[in-house]
């Protein structure tokens, strides 16, 4: 008994030890008007584990916290139209999960949850355009997270993890075209036999640059000066269009 005891103790220290670090190629993404997505390696290195084939990863890049709105189609007589707008979030931007396999065949439900290794499990609000719960909140969860996905900001996939010798091994992940700014969370968690052993993160950044950057700081730093001068804008555009009509 003592040495079944000293073998497990043994395993479980061993287990303990195994660590995994990551770094980003790059730790800024710069958007400007003619961003079309952008390509993001992510490398690391893991340690304590003599057999990386014995393992399996998953990679979460969370992006910052953001307010979506989803209406639902409503007869109206013989027209469908758009019903009034539910408010969805806060709820991240992007949530890409790269894995060596299926999150499912990895880890188990319970850690699926605490971690969010999983769109299914983040806490994400919705309320109706009375600020009040929706008959129906499972709907328009579904339909919000269906919408996310064939829009790119959300997804899993099994491609994308690679090891190279070694220990050594590269994340390649794709930020689309509608990628929003604000910080990001890039989560590495390793796993043998369904329970998780080793995980990292880093930090990445998406900021506008040139013209979108000066507008954008325009708009949130002072919103009733550009709201004012939108207001302007289209006055002006509309006198110009007039002129030419009359010519």
């Amino acid at each position: 008994m003592r040495l079944l005891l000293l073998a497990l103790a043994l395993f479980a220290t061993k287990a303990a030890a195994a660590e995994v670090e990551i770094a980003l190629t790059e730790e800024r993404v710069e958007v400007d008007a003619g961003f079309a997505g952008a390509r993001l390696t992510l490398f690391g290195a893991v340690t304590g584990i003599e057999d990386p084939a014995s393992i399996d990863m998953i990679s979460v890049i969370r992006g910052p916290e953001t307010r979506f709105k989803v209406r639902q189609v409503e007869k109206n007589n013989l027209i469908w139209t758009p019903g009034p707008p539910h408010a969805v979030g806060p709820a991240p931007g992007l949530y890409l999960t790269y894995s060596t396999r299926p999150v499912d065949d990895i880890a188990p439900l319970p850690l699926q949850a605490d971690y969010h290794l999983d769109a299914d499990y983040l806490d994400i609000a919705i309320q109706d355009h009375l600020n009040a719960p929706p008959k129906n909140p499972g709907l328009f969860r579904s339909a919000f997270l269906s919408e996310a996905e064939a829009a790119g900001l959300y997804g899993a996939r099994t491609k994308g993890v690679s090891f190279k010798k070694n220990a050594l091994f590269t994340i390649d992940a794709r930020l689309p075209a509608n990628t929003p700014v604000g910080d990001y969370e890039v989560a590495v968690y390793l796993f043998r036999n369904g329970e998780m052993i080793g995980a990292d993160t880093a930090s990445l950044a998406v900021n506008r640059v040139g013209v979108e950057r000066r507008i954008y700081d325009f708009a949130h730093l002072r919103p009733v000066s550009y709201g004012i001068f939108c207001v302007a804008l289209s006055l002006l555009a509309g006198w110009v269009a007039s002129l030419a009509f009359r010519k």
